[in-house]
């Protein structure tokens, strides 16, 4: 048998670089975000139930002599949703806890997989927030679409559940959903605004638990996207952050003047690093973790005032470790940190999404 030292290696310990470097995870402006701003608290219950405004007060003009009509009028539903629960594992060798240690270690394995454990958890967080929490669809969830167990995410609450099939194409981003929050989106509507069969949202129809969509985008043009931003606009509620891939990132940097592309450095996601330019009163930035479904890309127009991110106060679900167990008849061990939360968009209306191949 070849000997495996030679005289050099015999003598000389091998240098470890004491840093570890991340070449598989991302971050996400739109967790970031949330998390600092937009983060609310589920102190318990069965679920989370969110009060909304669908329907108006009778009233009118009227002169002498006319009659009031004093019929009651139901004004106000809820959303609900549920926790939604997910999990990263940390499983240890228990040999290694002979061998890693000393001087000889130059870093912590322990350290290594919980620094691993966060950014995982980040990452399904940040990929659930873009889901849609509605589907048929077995984990792992690779592209746009989710099982029931992932969060109900803004792929379901950015629509207007149009079920045409004259432009739908199931299991794609472009597939909509017709309920979301325990609430049927024509329930909240007349069946004349919403008798639409086209891959835009008419005017009519926007309102209610519904956003304005622009569905095949196959021709990108920034007057398309104002549109939708006009549309998502109501008084002094508006789009505060618009998210897409890369390619839409870079389609309305190239066609904005030169004046307007400067990098917002102000802003929560621009403090922590994140680069983003004003688009009306928008920051724009890139998400890596919007999922794709290989034909289409993905921009959406956020009012994140009305995008709640409830987290479970319970700390053992709030990111919380469950601590190292033994497996049975083995000294390895393994502990898990979890999470229990859901996403509320209360107003989808101060919202839009745009999804097409010109955007992939």
């Amino acid at each position: 048998m070849a000997l495996q030292l030679s005289d050099l290696t015999a003598f000389t310990e091998q240098y470890i670089v004491e840093r570890t470097t991340d070449v598989i995870f991302k971050q996400s402006p739109l967790f970031t975000r949330l998390l600092n701003r937009r983060r609310m608290r589920f102190s318990g219950g069965t679920y989370v139930q969110r009060p909304i405004i669908y329907s108006e007060l009778n009233g009118d003009w009227f002169s002498k002599g006319d009659t009031f009509n004093i019929s009651y009028v139901t004004t106000d539903t809820a959303f609900t949703v549920n926790m939604k629960t997910n999990y990263v594992n940390v499983t240890l060798y228990g040999i290694d806890d002979i061998l890693n240690r000393g001087p000889q270690a130059a870093f912590s394995i322990v350290e290594s997989k919980f620094a691993n454990a966060s950014m995982k958890m980040a990452k399904l967080i940040a990929t659930g927030l873009y889901q849609d929490g509605q589907s048929s669809v077995s984990p792992p969830f690779t592209g746009a679409l989710s099982g029931t167990k992932s969060m109900d995410g803004l792929l379901a609450w950015v629509d207007d559940g149009n079920s045409s099939g004259t432009y739908l194409t199931v299991g794609d981003q472009t597939q909509s959903t017709a309920a979301i929050g325990g609430i049927t989106r024509t329930d909240l509507f007349a069946a004349s605004a919403y008798s639409f069969t086209t891959g835009i949202t008419p005017a009519a129809a926007v309102g209610g638990a519904n956003s304005y969509v622009n569905r095949g985008y196959s021709a990108y043009s920034l007057i398309d996207v104002n549109t939708a931003y006009g549309f998502a606009w109501f008084g002094n509620d508006y789009v505060d952050l618009m998210t897409g891939t890369q390619t839409a990132y870079n389609k309305i940097w190239n066609t904005l003047q030169p004046q307007q592309r400067y990098n917002d450095g102000q802003s929560d996601v621009g403090k922590v690093g994140f680069q983003a330019f004003r688009f009306n009163a928008a920051e724009v930035v890139i998400d890596k973790y919007i999922p794709s479904d290989g034909t289409n890309g993905l921009l959406l127009g956020l009012n994140t005032n009305y995008i709640e991110l409830y987290i479970s106060e319970n700390k053992k679900f709030q990111f919380g470790f469950t601590g190292f167990k033994e497996a049975q008849n083995s000294i390895d061990i393994a502990g898990q940190f979890l999470f229990a939360g859901n996403l509320m968009v209360p107003n989808p209306r101060c919202c839009f999404k745009i999804v097409g191949p010109v955007l992939l």
